[in-house]
């Protein structure tokens, strides 16, 4: 048995939850399912630079220098921070499935706005000259939506302070055609997929300006390739500075606390299985297999159920803000509530009385979240890959908490254990994994964990 303070037993969680299918719901899902886009999906961002696209699919990745992980990290925590400002009025990281169109819109309120950050705030009037992917990337969120008018803001950092704050609105003539023209562009990256050549494909906006790609060797362009203007930026009306908006922003930021430093958890697997996380954070990667081109690879069965999950109406996976910094890992919503999407290869179904059974981790995971967002209910979305009858593939389950403060029980002992963990490099009291991760766990000879009883599927 898992224990707790001074040898305690931690609570039996399962007594908090209970579970319910919803059978409506997972029909909808397997029609989505059984009717997949017959393309592989792009993304917006891949339609800013479709050079880079190709070789982000097509090679491995470069190694990213430390001076760019760093900026990388600050922006992440600022995007975070004023997303949680403007989440009191819209829904974060909005996903969109549109015509194989892949988009991930920032904050949606009547208007999409992406946030950036950079070293310096760009005016408004100077970002089409500037800054153009910026407007790019806007005009085809609201292409996807049928929108006509979208929201940049820009954040200036120095040394991760939050200098200067601009936001322009951005006015859009024709979604449609901003539309047209991204199935277009999708269409030509998809050619050089399946062809495996980029030899037809634009210069980057950027180039010259540190791509990865070309730093390390991989994309061998040289400048003289075809320089074609950006998607969308042909239908932009206007672009104006909304100093309102920005105060506004100004303001709410500084009236945040100062963020912690660095969360002492980044991922919700290091409470659920803190001893294996303790080595993968600790000590280098075993090395895996090598590196092969997804280009002729079919789509993984996972990949299959999250575009299924992520094509329903606008809004349907999102993500909500968090309660507490302790934590980097983000939580999506599927409707308003946490979800965990999972594919498993067992044969049959688990009714809802054995799910917690069979799938422990699942009811564990999604209880974490609830206490981070201040739910009380979830989701698991399960896919069974080869289920011994067809009609058994898909499968809802709702999760209701009660109390949730049991699970935040047992966060503040496992976040407790973690964090000495961290600071005397000894997992001795962390808990052991669940059997079915001993089981070929790189790190178990020098792990040294006994076996559980835990035999829960994943």
């Amino acid at each position: 048995m898992a224990l707790g303070r001074a040898g305690e037993p931690e609570p039996d969680w399962r007594r908090a939850v209970s579970v319910t299918e919803e059978p409506d719901l997972a029909a909808e899902l397997r029609e989505r399912l059984e009717r997949p886009d017959a393309e592989r999906g792009v993304g917006v961002t891949d339609l800013l630079a479709l050079r880079r696209a190709y070789w982000r699919l097509a090679a491995p990745p470069p190694p990213i220098p430390p001076d760019r992980q760093e900026r990388m990290r600050v922006g992440r925590l600022l995007h975070r921070r004023l997303a949680g400002l403007l989440a009191r009025d819209g829904a974060l990281e909005v996903r969109v499935r549109r015509d194989g169109l892949i988009g991930r819109i920032d904050v949606l309120t009547e208007r999409p706005i992406e946030l950036k950050t950079a070293s310096l705030a760009v005016a408004a009037e100077a970002l089409l000259d500037e800054r153009p992917e910026y407007v790019a990337q806007l005009a085809m969120y609201c292409a996807l939506l049928d929108r006509t008018e979208g929201e940049i803001v820009v954040l200036g950092v120095r040394d991760e302070t939050v200098e200067q704050i601009r936001v322009a609105r951005v006015a859009v003539r024709d979604p449609t055609a901003v539309r047209a023209s991204m199935r277009r562009e999708a269409a030509r990256l998809r050619i050089g997929w399946k062809s495996r050549d980029p030899g037809a494909l634009p210069r980057c906006p950027w180039y010259g300006r540190g791509c990865e790609f070309r730093v390390s060797g991989t994309c061998d362009c040289s400048g003289n390739e075809p320089d074609e203007a950006l998607v969308g930026l042909s239908e932009i009306a206007r672009v104006e500075e909304d100093p309102e908006d920005a105060t506004k922003l100004r303001e709410g930021l500084a009236a945040l606390p100062a963020p912690r430093e660095a969360p002492p958890i980044e991922r919700f697997r290091e409470l659920l299985y803190p001893r294996r996380a303790f080595f993968e954070r600790t000590r280098p990667p075993p090395a895996g297999p090598p590196w092969t081109s997804p280009l002729d690879a079919p789509p993984t069965a996972f990949a299959q159920w999250m575009a299924a999950i992520e094509s329903g109406p606008v809004g349907t996976v999102t993500r909500l803000p968090t309660r507490t910094e302790e934590l980097e890992e983000e939580v999506a919503a599927f409707r308003g509530d946490p979800f965990l999407a999972r594919t498993s290869r067992a044969r049959w179904p688990p009714r809802a009385s054995e799910l917690l059974e069979r799938f422990p981790q699942y009811g564990l995971d999604l209880g974490f979240r609830c206490v981070a967002t201040g739910r009380t209910s979830g989701r698991v979305l399960l896919l069974l890959e080869q289920p011994d009858r067809p009609e058994d593939r898909v499968h809802v389950f709702r999760l209701d908490v009660s109390p949730a403060t049991v699970f935040a029980r047992i966060w503040r002992d496992r976040a407790a254990r973690w964090t000495r963990a961290l600071r005397e490099g000894d997992p001795a009291r962390l808990l052991p994994c669940p059997t079915w991760m001993q089981e070929g766990c790189p790190y178990r000879p020098e792990c040294g964990c006994s076996p559980v009883a835990d035999r829960s599927h994943r």
